[in-house]
């Protein structure tokens, strides 16, 4: 983990960049492929250690920006980052995302970055998506995929970590998996 504590996949575009630099390259590539500006209501499902929620925060002061954590640790120090920082436009929860529910038609954006695989509804969670996006919002999702199937993360035996410990009760997409929801 670099400065800002992402944990999900950066971008070293020439190879030459240090960890620090390549957060921010992914940081700001999400930005423009989410299309997010300053003004929205930006709604971010599976939020780390707050690189994503702290970084639009301080980007768009006029957005207002509500992540989603089941992580009670992780919310605390995206809570004091925040304070440290003065960001007034921030809000943690902490929640299941199996659980989570808010008013409908609020966001002009959802973004997940690398939470899908620890989901297995995708048919729920779509639908949910849908209805909190308000009819022109969009949905920036970044996930690692197989290139063809789709499986369940199933501890084979003790040394299976990634399944007993970090993608625990989900699932690896497939390549396609959620063009199959593009009509929902």
């Amino acid at each position: 983990l670099g400065r800002r504590l992402k944990e999900s996949g950066c971008l070293y575009p020439t190879g030459f960049e240090t960890l620090d630099q390549a957060e921010e390259a992914m940081l700001a590539l999400t930005v423009e492929r989410a299309q997010i500006a300053d003004g929205q209501n930006i709604l971010e499902l599976g939020c780390g250690w707050g690189s994503l929620s702290l970084y639009l925060a301080a980007r768009f002061p006029r957005a207002q920006i509500t992540g989603v954590s089941n992580s009670r640790t992780q919310i605390e120090h995206i809570d004091a980052q925040a304070q440290a920082r003065g960001l007034r436009n921030l809000r943690i929860l902490t929640c299941d995302m199996n659980a989570f529910e808010t008013a409908p038609g609020q966001f002009d954006r959802v973004v997940s970055v690398e939470m899908f695989e620890h989901m297995k509804n995708y048919q729920r969670l779509m639908a949910a998506i849908a209805r909190w996006l308000k009819p022109d919002g969009r949905l920036f999702v970044h996930l690692f995929t197989h290139r063809r199937f789709s499986y369940h993360f199933v501890a084979r035996d003790e040394t299976d970590w990634m399944a007993r410990y970090f993608f625990t009760g989900g699932q690896m997409p497939a390549h396609d998996l959620l063009t199959h929801f593009q009509d929902d």
